[in-house]
C-alpha cells in the first residue's frame, strides 16, 4: 500500500506541475482535458461569432486531446490484466513516461514557437499514460488528472454516509490528491518563473525516480 500511495503522490504532483508549465508556458492544458474542452468550445464559438473578444488556438487543443486519449488507450491496452509483482508492464509504461518527459524538457529548453505542438503532444501523451496507471492503482475515486471527480468522491465519502466511518477513511486519499495537484501546480508555476525554459526537467527527474517504487 505504501508503494501505491507514493506512486499516486508523485504522479499527482507531476500532473499538476506539468499542467501549470504547459498552461502558463504554452497556453494549453496537458492533463486537464475538462479545461481543454472548455477552451475548444470557446474557440468554436469565436469562429462562429467574431464579436467575441478572445482568441484561442485550436490546433494545440486538438493535439492535446488526441495525444491524451492515445496515451490513455495505449496504457489501458498494455496494462490489461496485469496483477503480478513486479509489474513489469507498468514499470515499462512509467519508463516510457520518463523518456517522453525528457524529450519534452529538451524541446522546451530550445524555446521558440516551434516548441508548442511537440511539447503539448509529448506532455499530453504522458498524462494519458499516467492517468491509467493511477486508476489501476486501485484507490476508489482517485485520479491524478481528473481532480473534479476526486473532489466529488471525497465529499461523498466524508458526508454522504456519515454512519460508516470507513467511508471517511476512504475520503482522505481523495482529498489529499487534490491538495497534491494544487501543490504540483504551484511548484510548476514557480519553476516556470524561476527556471524558465528548463522548468520541465524537475518533473522528468521525479518520474524517473519513481521507477524503483512502482
Amino acid at each position: 500500500m505504501t508503494r501505491t500511495f507514493v506512486t499516486l503522490a508523485v504522479l499527482t504532483l507531476a500532473a499538476g506541475y506539468a499542467d501549470a508549465v504547459a498552461f502558463f508556458g504554452l497556453g494549453v492544458f496537458t492533463a486537464n482535458m475538462t479545461g481543454n474542452t472548455v477552451l475548444l468550445g470557446g474557440a468554436f464559438a469565436q469562429a462562429l461569432l467574431p464579436q467575441l473578444h478572445f482568441s484561442v488556438a485550436v490546433a494545440p487543443l486538438i493535439v492535446s486531446l488526441v495525444c491524451f486519449l492515445f496515451g490513455a488507450l495505449l496504457s489501458a491496452v498494455l496494462l490489461r490484466r496485469e496483477t503480478r509483482r513486479p509489474p513489469w508492464r507498468t514499470i515499462a509504461v512509467v519508463f516510457t513516461m520518463a523518456l517522453l518527459l525528457v524529450a519534452a524538457a529538451a524541446i522546451f529548453r530550445i524555446g521558440g514557437g516551434a516548441q508548442l505542438v511537440p511539447c503539448v503532444a509529448l506532455l499530453s501523451t504522458v498524462m494519458g499514460l499516467q492517468s491509467v496507471v493511477a486508476v489501476r492503482a486501485g484507490i476508489p475515486g482517485v485520479s491524478t488528472t481528473y481532480v473534479t471527480g476526486t473532489l466529488v468522491t471525497a465529499m461523498i465519502d466524508f458526508f454522504g454516509d456519515v454512519e460508516d466511518p470507513h467511508r471517511r477513511e476512504q475520503g482522505r486519499p481523495n482529498a489529499l490528491t487534490w491538495v497534491l495537484y494544487l501543490l504540483g501546480a504551484l511548484l510548476g508555476a514557480a519553476a516556470l518563473a524561476i527556471l524558465g525554459e528548463r522548468s520541465l526537467w524537475p518533473v522528468a527527474v521525479a518520474v524517473a525516480l519513481l521507477l524503483p517504487v512502482v
